[in-house]
């Protein structure tokens, strides 16, 4: 992670359209993004696109961030929200993506998390139920912050996690 005094001096410079300083927060935090928008999207085409449409506005959402918040769990937010559009979007036209690649692409080396099965058994888990778990227990969110970013209320979070968790055991145990 980027020292705190340095990120925000990049995300100042960012938000003033410095090209330089653009690259460096994309080169430090875009594989974590693209795994968080992998892992919602369930396409790495998708999770691409959803990164470059969070770089593309990054300068302009800099403006408005809170620079005593530290930049990388509000990236997180921001992408969690542009791969949750997508997602919506994608449904709503009823396109079916055919794109199968590995994970994290040849950049990341996954690890005991990222398994096979793991993934298999998170991805046959309703989009929901998928989205909570990701949230509280892959990135870290309280349920107030996933019910703030999916708008549901926290215990509806709670409970979509138990049920989540429950249907990851069942398909662990099966596959």
């Amino acid at each position: 992670m980027i020292a705190s005094s340095r990120e925000r001096r990049l995300a100042r410079r960012a938000a003033q359209g410095d090209r330089d300083a653009l690259r460096e927060l994309y080169e430090e935090y875009s594989e974590d993004l693209f795994a968080v928008a992998y892992r919602l999207t369930e396409s790495s085409a998708d999770a691409r696109d959803v990164l470059h449409d969070v770089f593309s506005r990054l300068p302009k959402a800099l403006r408005r961030f809170d620079r005593k918040r530290s930049l990388g769990p509000w990236l997180r937010a921001v992408t969690t929200r542009a791969a949750l559009v997508r997602l919506r979007a994608e449904r709503r036209r009823r396109e079916v993506s055919v794109q199968d690649e590995s994970l994290f692409g040849a950049r990341r080396t996954p690890s005991v998390i990222d398994s096979i099965a793991f993934e298999r058994a998170l991805a046959s888990l309703p989009e929901k139920l998928r989205t909570v778990i990701i949230l509280k227990e892959l990135q870290g969110y309280s349920h107030k912050e996933i019910g703030d970013l999916l708008g549901i209320p926290p215990s509806t979070s709670r409970g979509r996690l138990h049920t989540a968790r429950a249907a990851l055991r069942d398909a662990l145990r099966d596959g």
